[in-house]
């Protein structure tokens, strides 16, 4: 009976570790180690292990915030005012939420769980072309998203390739973080149809999550798209109670903010990226000896505030001037006297 027992709890801690390792597992598009104005960001699916650091002071001190205890003994931990002495534990595991056909882009999940906190964050990243982006929305291909009369098809040559749809809001966090980031408590969804873009503001919501469906009109067209969205663990709608109407509807001919495109057309992120891959960099090691380089750097003494400026002492002037004095025509005598 005993040995029964240790046998299933032996089964259960080998299940668990095998699940907790597949969770950690990093997308090959998020693999590799990520840089930004503020700090360098590692996910490394072949050790399973995630850091972060901060570039402070202007980027001139690489702070080893968060990384596995390990890394201690590979390279030793600064010890002053700005580094700590023990680095942000964060237990961190990731989700796919959408990768386009041709594999180029994707969105995923980074599920965090910071130091003394029991409640997970979630934090939605999108990857195209090697840059990170926190502002997105995806293609719906839900068939009951729209419906449209085909004859009022319109040229869509204006807003480039992107084809008609529901492109629904997927992100609303502050950044990848050591704390817990700040969340929106707003996010916008668009639908695009001919030249057309409809601007769909959804708001943080108690409801519970369902598949319902809400619409609006213009003129003779009605569309018809998700009432509620989940992002993480967060519920937004975009309807009051129970109704199903979508009133305040803005329409535009553009998104009104610089988009970059992945390749199917799936995905659209907004605004400049927040991270970007740098290929010279992969893994752990690296990581060190590249935050251990940066950190030997001496930066240059600032220029003066008041720099000193060409002296010229107008040597014949002077000269011309000391001819009569008598204290100076009395002091060469005395020099040539000796």
């Amino acid at each position: 009976m005993k040995k029964s027992f240790l046998a299933v709890i032996f089964v259960f801690a080998a299940s668990f570790a095998l699940h907790s390792q597949e969770g950690a597992q990093f997308p090959e598009l998020l693999n590799g180690i990520w840089q930004g104005s503020d700090r360098l960001v590692m996910f490394s699916s072949k050790e399973n292990e995630f850091a972060l650091v901060l570039r402070v002071f202007y980027q001139w001190y690489n702070d080893r915030a968060s990384e596995p205890a390990s890394y201690k003994q590979l390279v030793s931990r600064d010890r002053n005012d700005t580094t700590a002495n023990y680095p942000e534990a964060i237990d961190i595991h990731c989700n796919t939420i959408f990768e386009n056909k041709s594999k180029t882009a994707g969105v995923y999940e980074l599920e965090m769980t910071y130091p003394h906190l029991k409640e997970k964050s979630y934090i939605p990243v999108c990857v195209i072309d090697g840059k990170i982006y926190l502002d997105f929305v995806i293609k719906t291909d839900d068939p009951e998203a729209a419906s449209l009369p085909k004859e009022s098809a319109l040229d869509s040559s204006a807003i480039g390739s992107i084809s008609d749809g529901f492109f629904r809001a997927a992100s609303g966090a502050s950044g990848i973080t050591i704390s817990v980031p700040v969340f929106a408590k707003e996010v916008v969804s668009f639908y695009k149809h001919g030249k057309d873009i409809y601007k769909i503001r959804y708001w943080l919501s108690e409801m519970e999550f369902s598949s319902d469906k809400a619409s609006f009109s213009d003129g003779n067209q009605v569309f018809s798209v998700s009432k509620y969205l989940k992002i993480g663990n967060r519920i937004f709608q975009c309807t009051t109670g129970r109704s199903t109407k979508i009133r305040n509807i803005e329409k535009s001919s553009s998104f009104e903010k610089n988009i970059i495109v992945d390749g199917d057309g799936s995905i659209i992120a907004f605004g400049k990226e927040y991270l970007v891959k740098v290929p010279e960099l992969d893994g752990g090691e690296t990581l060190l000896k590249n935050v251990a380089e940066k950190n030997s750097a001496k930066k240059p003494a600032p220029k003066p505030l008041f720099p000193p400026s060409e002296i010229n002492f107008h040597w014949k002037e002077i000269s011309e001037l000391e001819k009569y004095n008598p204290y100076t025509w009395n002091r060469r005598n005395l020099d040539v006297h000796k």
